[in-house]
C-alpha cells in the first residue's frame, strides 16, 4: 500500500496552479505542477505520479487530448478533469473517454479534497485504477419503464417524493454490467452535490472502477446504509430498497428543464 500520493496538476494559468498548491499545502500529497501538456508529459516520464488533475480547456492541446495521450502509456492512471463548464454532458464526455472524475470551477477546498481522497483510496486499495466506459452509458435521457422513475445520464435514476426530496439510485442494467461489487464509496449526509459530479464510486471484484454522476445538484439528507454494508445484495432491487441517497435539490426546476424532463 502506498504511503504517499503524488499529484500532477496541469493548467495554463500560474494563478490556478498556485491556488491548488495552496489548497493542498497542509495535506500528505506531493504536488507537482505544469503549465502545459508538453512539460506535463516530460514530468510523467521521469517522476512517479499517482493522480493527474488537469484543466479541460487549454491552448494547443486540451485536457481530453492530454488524457488520451496518458491512457496510451498508463491506462490505469486516474485523471481528474477541471472545467468551467458545469454540465452533466461535459462530465459524461470526460468520464466516457476515461476520466476518473470531474470537478467544476469554482470548486471549494472540500470538493477538491473529496475527489482526491476517493482517487487516493482507490490507488491505495488496488494499486491502480481502471476507468471503464460501459457501452450502455449515454447522455441521452430516457423514460424508465417503471412508473414514476426517470433515468438520467450516467445510469442513474431519480424519483420526486411528496416532501420535495428526491431519491437517487442506479439503473439495473448498469449494475448487471458491473457484476459483483467489492467496494462502494458513498457520499455522506450533508455533502453538497453538483449535477454532473461523481456522487459514488464502485469497485467490482475484477478491480474495475465505475463512476456514477449526480443527476441533480443539492444536499444529501440520507444515505442507504444497507448499500454500504452489503452493496451487491442491497442493489439487487435497485428501484425499491436499493435506492442510494435522498437528496434535497437546490436547482430542481432549472435542472429538470435543462434535462428535458
Amino acid at each position: 500500500m502506498k504511503t504517499t500520493i503524488a499529484i500532477l496538476v496541469v493548467d495554463d494559468e500560474q494563478i490556478v496552479l498556485d491556488s491548488i498548491k495552496k489548497l493542498l499545502r497542509k495535506t500528505p500529497y506531493i504536488v507537482h505542477t505544469a503549465l502545459n501538456v508538453q512539460d506535463a508529459l516530460l514530468l510523467l516520464q521521469k517522476t512517479p505520479i499517482d493522480i493527474v488533475l488537469t484543466d479541460l480547456m487549454m491552448p494547443e492541446i486540451d485536457g481530453l487530448e492530454f488524457m488520451r495521450m496518458i491512457k496510451q502509456e498508463r491506462p490505469h492512471l486516474p485523471i481528474i478533469m477541471i472545467t468551467g463548464y458545469a454540465t452533466i454532458n461535459t462530465a459524461l464526455q470526460a468520464t466516457q473517454l476515461g476520466a476518473f472524475d470531474y470537478v467544476a470551477k469554482p470548486f471549494t477546498r472540500k470538493e477538491l479534497h473529496s475527489v482526491l481522497k476517493r482517487a487516493s483510496e482507490l490507488v491505495q486499495t488496488t494499486g491502480s485504477v481502471d476507468t471503464v466506459t460501459d457501452d450502455k452509458q449515454t447522455s441521452e435521457i430516457q423514460d424508465s419503464k417503471i412508473q414514476g422513475f426517470k433515468s438520467i445520464g450516467d445510469n442513474s435514476w431519480i424519483v420526486l417524493e411528496e416532501e420535495g426530496t428526491v431519491l437517487v439510485g442506479i439503473d439495473h442494467d448498469f449494475l448487471h454490467a458491473v457484476g459483483t461489487i467489492q467496494t462502494i464509496y458513498l457520499p455522506a449526509v450533508g455533502d453538497e452535490l453538483r449535477q454532473g459530479s461523481s456522487f459514488l464510486q464502485i469497485i467490482s471484484t475484477d478491480l474495475q472502477s465505475h463512476t456514477v454522476l449526480a443527476p441533480l445538484s443539492g444536499t444529501v439528507v440520507a444515505v442507504n446504509q444497507h448499500i454500504a454494508e452489503n452493496p451487491t445484495t442491497a442493489l439487487q432491487d435497485p428501484h425499491s430498497k436499493g435506492w442510494v441517497i435522498r437528496l434535497k435539490p437546490s436547482r430542481f426546476d432549472l435542472e429538470i428543464q435543462e434535462l428535458g424532463l
